[in-house]
C-alpha cells in the first residue's frame, strides 16, 4: 500500500480497496441533495448573507474571503436561486470529508477504523446536519481537511521530495484561505509539527516548506486588495471578533464554550475525543511524536493544538460552537483510530455515543420530530421556537411568501425592499417572488456588514420602498427618510401551531434620504 507522498503522483494514488466507502458516499451525497432540495429547513441568515455576495462578485468581503460566494455564483447559475442552488457544494463536501476521514484512519489503524470513522462524521450533529448549510465554515474545512490528508503522506525522514508536491500543497492551503480567514493558522502548526517529528526540523531548513507558504500567501493577494481598498475592514472584524469581550465573565465564556462542543459534538463523542487527545498526549509526552503514525501525529498536532486554542480564547470571549471546527475534526478520527485499538467497554460505549448523535442528527435535521414525539409520549415539556436550536434557519420561506402577497396586493411593479437587519435584509431576498433588490441601513446600534459598502441604486426615489421590520413597528429613523410611510399590515410564518415569525410592513413614498453610518463596530 502507498503511503509516503514523496512524488507528484501520490497526490492521486486510491487503492481499489476503498471503492466501497466511495461508492457509499455518493449515495450519501444524492441523499442530501434531495433533502436540501425538500426539506424544512431554511437558508439560516448567515447563509441569505453569502448567497447575496455571489450576485455581486468581488475579490473578498467584509468578514470573510470570497471563496463561499464564488462556489455560490457556480452552483446557483446551475440550479438556479433554490435551496439546491445554494446548498450543492456543502452536500459535495459533507461526502469528501467523510472520506477523507477514512483514509486517514484506516492510514492509522487499518480499514476497520476508517470506517468507524468514517461513520462518526456522517452522524455526528457539527458535521451530519451543520455541515449541509454553505458557509465559509464548509470550504475551508474541507480544504483544510485534505492538505493535512496530504500532510500525513510526506516521510519527513526522508532527504530527497519533491518540490512539485509542496507546491500542490500550497495550492490547497492557499484556497483554503480564500475561504476562511483561520486557514492561516496552518504554517504555525506546520513548524511546531515539524519541530517534533523525526527527521522534521532538517526540513526546517530546506526551502521547501516555505515555497508552500509563498504559493499560500501568493493566492490572497486578492484579499489583501480588497482590504486595501476597504480601509482594512476584513482584518479589523477578525480582531474585533477575537477581542476579549466584557459581556461574558470567566466562568459563563468557558461554560458556554464545553456546552457548545458537547452540543453540536453530542456528549459522549465529546468525552471521548477530550479522552483520546490524553491518552496520545500521554504517549507523545512520554516516548515523542515518533511513536505513533504519520497520520496520527498529524491529527494529533493539528487537532489538539488548535482546539487548546481555542479553549484558552474562551476565557476572554464568547467562541461560537462552529469556530473551533477545524480542530474537532481531525480530533474525531484521531478518537475513531484511538477507540478501535480499545477494548470492548470502551467500543461499547462510543458505540452508545453514536446512536445519541445519530438521534440529536435525526433531530436536528428537523425539530418537529421531536415535538411530535414529545406530544405522543404526553410529556407535559414543548419545544418553544425560542430554544429551537433550528431557529436561525425556520420560518424565513413562510415570511418571504406572506410578504411578497401583501406587497403585490398593493404594490404593482418592481419594488425595493428596506430592512434594518441584515439577516431580515438576505432572507427577504432570497425567499421574496423575485428576489427583490434589498436596501440595508444601519440605524447606529448595529456592527458593520457587507451591506454597508455596497451603494444604493440611484433609482431609489424612483420605486415603491417597502419597509419590512420584525417584531417591532415603524421605527423613527426609517420615517423620518420619507414624506410618509403607510402600514400595509403584519405577516407571519406558521408551522403547525407554531408562530415562528412575524414582522410589520410598510410601503413608503417620497424618499428624502436616510444617512447610511457607517458605525464603528466590526
Amino acid at each position: 500500500m502507498k503511503k509516503n507522498f514523496n512524488t507528484l503522483s501520490d497526490y492521486f494514488y486510491v487503492p481499489q480497496s476503498v471503492r466501497g466507502v466511495a461508492i457509499v458516499s455518493v449515495l450519501l451525497f444524492l441523499l442530501r441533495l434531495v433533502y436540501v432540495s425538500l426539506g424544512p429547513v431554511d437558508l439560516s441568515p448567515d447563509e441569505a448573507h453569502y448567497w447575496e455576495w455571489s450576485r455581486y462578485l468581488d475579490w473578498s468581503y467584509y468578514s470573510k474571503p470570497p471563496m463561499t460566494a464564488w462556489l455560490n455564483y457556480v452552483s446557483t447559475s446551475l440550479f438556479g436561486h433554490t435551496h439546491l442552488g445554494v446548498r450543492f457544494f456543502s452536500c459535495m463536501a459533507i461526502s469528501v470529508l467523510g472520506f477523507l476521514a477514512f483514509l486517514m484512519a484506516r492510514n492509522a489503524a487499518g480499514q476497520a477504523a476508517g470506517w468507524l470513522a468514517f461513520v462518526f462524521v456522517q452522524i455526528t450533529p457539527l458535521f451530519a446536519a451543520g455541515g449541509l448549510m454553505m458557509t465559509p465554515d464548509i470550504p475551508s474545512l474541507t480544504l483544510w481537511v485534505f492538505a493535512l490528508y496530504l500532510l500525513s503522506l510526506i516521510d519527513f525522514g526522508q532527504k530527497q521530495l519533491s518540490m512539485r508536491c509542496f507546491v500542490v500543497l500550497g495550492l490547497v492551503v492557499g484556497f483554503a484561505g480564500l475561504s476562511k480567514y483561520t486557514a492561516a493558522a496552518f504554517y504555525p502548526l506546520l513548524a511546531l509539527y515539524l519541530w517534533f517529528t523525526p527527521g522534521g526540523r532538517y526540513w526546517l531548513m530546506k526551502p521547501h516548506i516555505y515555497v508552500a507558504g509563498l504559493v499560500s500567501l501568493a493566492m490572497q493577494m486578492p484579499v489583501f486588495y480588497w482590504n486595501f481598498i476597504n480601509d482594512f475592514v476584513g482584518f479589523k472584524h477578525v480582531l474585533g471578533q477575537n477581542a476579549p469581550s466584557s459581556r461574558y465573565d470567566l466562568v459563563r465564556t468557558f461554560t458556554n464554550f464545553l456546552g457548545g462542543q458537547a452540543g453540536v459534538l453530542s456528549p459522549i463523542t465529546f468525552i471521548l475525543m477530550i479522552a483520546s487527545w490524553c491518552g496520545y498526549g500521554y504517549v507523545v509526552f512520554k516516548k515523542g511524536l515518533g511513536a505513533i503514525s504519520r497520520s496520527e501525529r498529524v491529527l494529533f498536532v493539528f487537532g489538539f493544538t488548535l482546539f487548546v486554542l481555542f479553549f484558552s480564547r474562551s476565557f476572554f470571549g464568547k467562541v461560537q460552537p462552529n469556530w473551533p471546527v477545524m480542530a474537532t475534526f481531525p480530533g474525531l478520527v484521531l478518537m475513531a483510530v484511538w477507540v478501535w485499538r480499545r477494548g470492548v467497554w470502551l467500543k461499547s460505549l462510543a458505540g452508545f455515543g453514536m446512536a445519541l448523535s445519530l438521534l440529536l442528527t435525526v433531530i436536528s435535521h428537523d425539530t418537529f420530530i421531536l415535538r411530535n414525539a414529545l406530544q405522543w409520549m404526553g410529556v407535559g415539556y414543548e419545544l418553544s421556537f425560542k430554544r429551537d436550536p433550528l431557529k436561525p434557519a425556520l420560518g424565513w420561506r413562510g415570511l418571504g411568501k406572506a410578504a411578497s402577497a401583501l406587497v403585490e396586493s398593493h404594490v404593482t411593479g418592481d419594488y425595493y425592499v428596506l430592512t434594518s437587519r441584515y439577516q431580515t435584509a438576505s432572507s427577504l431576498s432570497f425567499y421574496m417572488k423575485g428576489n427583490p433588490k434589498v436596501l440595508y441601513v444601519n440605524l447606529g446600534n448595529r456592527r458593520q456588514n457587507q451591506y454597508d459598502y455596497w451603494p444604493w441604486p440611484s433609482d431609489v426615489g424612483e420605486k415603491p420602498v417597502i419597509y419590512i421590520r420584525e417584531n417591532g413597528g415603524m421605527d423613527a429613523g426609517i420615517l423620518a427618510g420619507f414624506e410618509g410611510c403607510a402600514e400595509l399590515g403584519e405577516v407571519a410564518s406558521r408551522r403547525e401551531h407554531l408562530l415562528m415569525r412575524r414582522a410589520s410592513v410598510y410601503a413608503c413614498f417620497g424618499y428624502k434620504g436616510l444617512d447610511r453610518k457607517l458605525v464603528d463596530r466590526y
